[in-house]
């Protein structure tokens, strides 16, 4: 599934960095992403898209994709399509059953909102002229298949020559999932060139947590993408002459005291905009790159240059907020209401923090009001995690305006990286035995006072669940330095460059360090620090030196990797993969260190792959994996329990499995027992 996975990935790049050249025409799809399954008489579903303050919008359509039952009735059972509550669409659910037929519709511009725009879909279906009957006819559904869409067609709003822009101007994307911004260095960079390099790229993953995506960071010799945006990054001794005539004689003699950083036109493409900073102090080049990445301090710029110093403070300022306790609104949402009768349901996404573990005395309290009109007999509300049940309450007349569920979370749903929250209402009516049309009551409310509260514990195994962990910790970098080889192609700059940005979707201040050193200007006693090791043998000398504390190792002539006790090897193979590793820092052993390398320096690209792709990464177990040119992956488990906790739990899974069918079978043999006495009664008689 991987290798399908990475293959498609890599083919969606492609095809997109083709279609860029041919169509300037931006799209963004949003997928389904699953099958939806629609039963009963009327049902619906709902679907989110986002549309960037930046946009203008040109076109929308939504592909359904839909496979019906074939005993719905064709001349009443129908499907509508509503956006942001307003109708847009109606259509019959014709003719024979048909797998996955498409329906495209086109999304009128003017009902579209910057922000969060919401498609619903609403399904009627019949089978006979007894509603009440079809309701619970298991033959009465409508399948959305997850190859369905909302494809909005783009292009980018001007934006003014601020710095406050910023945003605007250098987070845009071309026809596929490409940044159309380029990060540039001297030709003879510094680490600290590319360390202030890498505090942009962490801002990119930061700004676009959500979506795949890619951009160059290059030497401004070998820039391939000359039309872009661009970022340049250098001192005064190093930079080109074609930069340093973009500043007069008053700017440049400010540079070895001071940080400039100037919007300009880019000299590649007039159309295009070049954001420059540029000091012969290293550190203030630092200091320029995280005040233009604060999320703060960039809405006060509203020129097109600043000159900063060594006096200027640029630290983000730390909201004091509880990590442990996430309100409705963290989650993206306000209020949160269903409408009509019988069952309905409101589910929830959360992802727990990295290297942490929900532990005991977690709880849910839901803040809710509902209809004076229900049967109060009959209707409750029941809260699961991870479709387990947690706690049911019943719904009480007196308490409809201002009602509370509180429940403890059970043991046995602790200690997991992702949960599911399903609020089921049963909106139960006095008489009201079937839904016969769409109505707006009975109603329930879920107020954004709600929380789900976490009480966490460290966990601090080095794993790929929990990365980016430890490089990443309380949304900063975690003192990170990354050793690279001395001499690094453009592919090595833009794959560091990717690995760090997909770090920085973690991170939310700009108080962290992430530091680039070449490996022969590495300090081993330089040891206080989480590490990084990228390249080859034979291009960074580091790995020659650690190759003993690897998990899986090199061999004498570090030609390729060696078999051992959990991997064996034949023939060439071992020359022709490369590998990701999580083991202790062989220089501090209270630090972490990602070991990525392989023997041939193209193989390292199938490594930074796993490592920039929010699906395939999160697709990675254990501390150690093997990547081959093929796709193919194998995770291996050295210094973790993470491994003989999945065993255990599957030793659990069996083991109740076992009691059920041991109970099952004393069921069955008193039942027979039983049987067999009451007829040899019988016939004595």
């Amino acid at each position: 599934m991987r290798i399908i996975t990475l293959i498609m990935a890599m083919f969606i790049w492609l095809s997109s960095s083709i279609s860029c050249l041919a169509d300037t025409k931006n799209v963004k799809n949003y997928s389904f992403d699953k099958d939806i399954k629609m039963s009963g008489v009327i049902s619906s579903t709902d679907k989110f898209f986002t549309v960037e303050d930046n946009w203008n919008v040109e076109d929308a359509k939504i592909k359904l994709v839909l496979t019906k039952s074939e005993l719905l009735d064709i001349d009443y059972s129908t499907v509508t399509v509503l956006i942001n509550d307003t109708p847009i669409s109606s259509q019959k659910l014709d003719g024979n059953k048909e797998y996955k037929r498409e329906v495209s519709i086109q999304i009128p511009k003017d009902l579209i909102q910057s922000g969060y725009n919401k498609i619903t879909v609403k399904a009627y279906k019949t089978i006979s002229d007894v509603v009440c009957r079809d309701d619970a006819n298991t033959a009465n559904w409508l399948v959305i298949h997850k190859e369905s869409n909302v494809d909005v067609k783009y292009s980018y709003k001007d934006s003014p020559n601020i710095l406050s822009q910023f945003d605007n101007t250098y987070l845009k994307e071309d026809s596929g999932s490409r940044l159309t911004t380029s990060i540039l260095v001297p030709d003879n960079y510094s680490s600290a060139e590319l360390s202030a390099g890498m505090i942009f790229s962490a801002n990119f993953g930061e700004k676009k947590k959500y979506d795949n995506f890619s951009f160059e960071f290059n030497t401004y010799s070998n820039i391939k993408n000359k039309n872009d945006n661009i970022i340049f990054i250098g001192k005064g001794t190093d930079s080109p002459e074609n930069i340093l005539k973009l500043f007069n004689d008053n700017e440049k003699s400010l540079l070895n005291d001071n940080c400039i950083i100037k919007q300009v036109e880019s000299p590649f493409n007039k159309e295009s905009k070049m954001l420059i900073l540029i000091s012969n102090d290293e550190e203030l080049l630092i200091k320029g790159s995280k005040l233009i990445t604060s999320n703060d301090l960039i809405k006060k710029l509203n020129g097109s240059s600043i000159v900063i110093n060594k006096d200027s403070d640029v630290k983000d300022l730390v909201t004091q907020e509880r990590t442990d306790r996430i309100y409705l609104k963290d989650l993206g949402y306000e209020n949160l209401m269903v409408k009509g009768p019988f069952n309905q349901e409101i589910i929830l996404d959360i992802n727990i923090p990295k290297n942490k573990v929900v532990a005991e005395g977690s709880k849910i309290k839901f803040d809710v009001r509902y209809a004076e009109n229900l049967d109060f007999d009959r209707s409750l509300m029941t809260v699961y995690l991870n479709d387990i049940p947690i706690g049911s309450k019943r719904l009480y007349i007196d308490k409809a305006d201002n009602d509370t569920f509180e429940a403890t979370i059970p043991s046995d749903v602790l200690g997991k990286s992702y949960y599911q929250v399903k609020v089921a209402f049963d909106l139960n009516v006095k008489d009201l035995q079937c839904v016969t049309r769409d109505v707006d009551n009975p109603w329930a409310y879920i107020v954004n006072t709600s929380y789900i509260q976490f009480d966490y514990e460290d966990n601090n195994e080095l794993t790929f669940s929990n990365y980016p962990y430890p490089f990443v910790l309380d949304s900063n970098f975690n003192d990170l330095k990354i050793i690279i080889p001395d001499t690094m192609t453009s592919n090595d700059l833009s794959n560091v460059s990717n690995i760090v940005s997909f770090m920085g979707r973690d991170t939310k201040y700009n108080l962290g360090n992430v530091q680039i050193i070449k490996d022969s200007e590495f300090n081993k006693d330089d040891n206080k620090a989480n590490v990084i090791i990228y390249g080859t043998p034979t291009t960074n000398n580091i790995l020659k030196d650690i190759n003993s504390k690897l998990n899986l190792k090199f061999n004498g002539d570090f030609s390729a990797f060696e078999s051992n006790d959990k991997i064996k090897f034949i023939g060439e193979y071992s020359s022709q993969i490369a590998s990701i590793q999580f083991i202790k820092s062989p220089y501090n052993s209270d630090f972490g260190a990602m070991v990525i390398s392989a023997t041939d320096n193209n193989d390292l690209n199938l490594a930074t792959s796993y490592l920039n792709d929010l699906s395939l990464t999160k697709s990675l177990r254990g501390d150690t994996v093997v990547i081959d040119r093929n796709g193919s992956v194998e995770d291996l488990y050295y210094n973790t329990k993470e491994k003989v906790d999945e065993i255990k739990d599957e030793k659990i899974k069996v083991n109740k499995e076992g009691e059920i069918f041991i109970i099952v079978a004393i069921g069955l043999f008193i039942t027979i027992a039983i049987v067999v006495i009451m007829m040899l009664k019988k016939y004595r008689k």
